[in-house]
């Protein structure tokens, strides 16, 4: 899927007999704790981050495989997988995975079904997983993707698809420092399995693709000389700049996506996903000089692998 740039898979869990995350005291965490490292032991190391090398955490952040204050994640050496404790939930069992991945949601299901063979989890017979975020409630699962639309920006259908998505049970938000990047995600999954649930966003996610590439060949229709030309542009900027600041940047992706998905540009998908990565992962618009040439240089390795 040319236009998915980032996929995320998230399972909740709280134990059972424990308060939930605002009412836990800290001993009752470090109980906690003490059970996941026994249950985990060989499957998933704990790591502590205040400890940690801070290029694996810098690393794990970009995966965005936790977003906890808690010092003490458990993650997987092979796989992008990992626990973050105390942030919504007791538990939040992530996988990621750069693209459109179904695994990422296998992961997290099965990991969490290896927990439940070891750890009793809040439940309830009539509501499934029981949690404080009531959207959480049910399944527990929660799927989102990074999705960048940029024709149906360009012939402003975005705000109706927002609405579209919406009655359907998801949610499509704007993503900062960009104009036609969004996270799709899950809304509520009380009620559904978690194979439905998966299902259903695969559907829903490759509606919004297919959305996309009509709305490219319609755009296509009235301006192919010029979609032509500012994908050739963009390529030829990209291969040779020596300054470049992060909306010139996006700008040169947004042409390479159309272009991709119009036959314009032969450039890998993934190398296209990993130059979106470096917008996504900026701190600040407002670069220096030596910023911009450093960016500049990473586009061109990135292009050159």
């Amino acid at each position: 899927m040319n236009n998915i740039i980032f996929t995320k898979a998230t399972v909740f869990r709280n134990l059972k007999d424990y308060k939930f995350v605002p009412k836990l005291e800290e001993e009752k965490k470090d109980e906690i704790v003490d059970k996941l490292s026994s249950a985990l032991k060989g499957k998933l190391s704990a790591l502590n981050l205040s400890t940690a090398n801070g290029k694996v955490v810098e690393s794990l952040k970009i995966n965005r495989l936790f977003n906890s204050n808690y010092q003490t994640i458990f993650v997987s050496e092979k796989d992008n997988l990992s626990i973050s404790l105390f942030n919504e939930e007791h538990l939040n069992i992530v996988s990621t995975s750069i693209g459109y991945d179904k695994t990422t949601s296998k992961k997290v299901l099965e990991l969490a079904n290896f927990l439940a063979n070891k750890i009793t989890f809040s439940y309830n017979d009539q509501y499934g997983y029981l949690m404080s975020n009531l959207n959480n409630i049910g399944t527990g699962i929660k799927l989102e993707c990074l999705i960048a639309l940029p024709a149906l920006a360009k012939i402003g259908k975005i705000d109706q698809i927002k609405r579209n998505v919406r009655q359907l049970g998801y949610q499509l938000k704007d993503v900062k420092n960009s104009v036609d990047t969004f996270t799709l995600s899950t809304i509520c999954n009380l009620g559904f399995t978690e194979n439905e649930i998966c299902k259903e966003f695969d559907k829903m996610v490759s509606k919004l693709q297919d959305l996309e590439i009509e709305s490219a060949k319609m755009y296509d229709v009235a301006n192919h000389d010029e979609l032509l030309d500012d994908c050739s542009r963009s390529v030829a900027i990209l291969n040779s700049a020596n300054l470049m600041n992060y909306s010139e940047l996006e700008g040169h992706i947004k042409n390479l996506r159309l272009g991709l998905n119009l036959g314009l540009t032969n450039i890998a998908l993934d190398k296209i996903n990993s130059l979106q990565q470096l917008c996504i992962n900026r701190d600040s618009e407002f670069i220096s000089k030596s910023e911009m040439l450093n960016l500049a240089k990473k586009v061109k390795e990135i292009l050159k692998k």
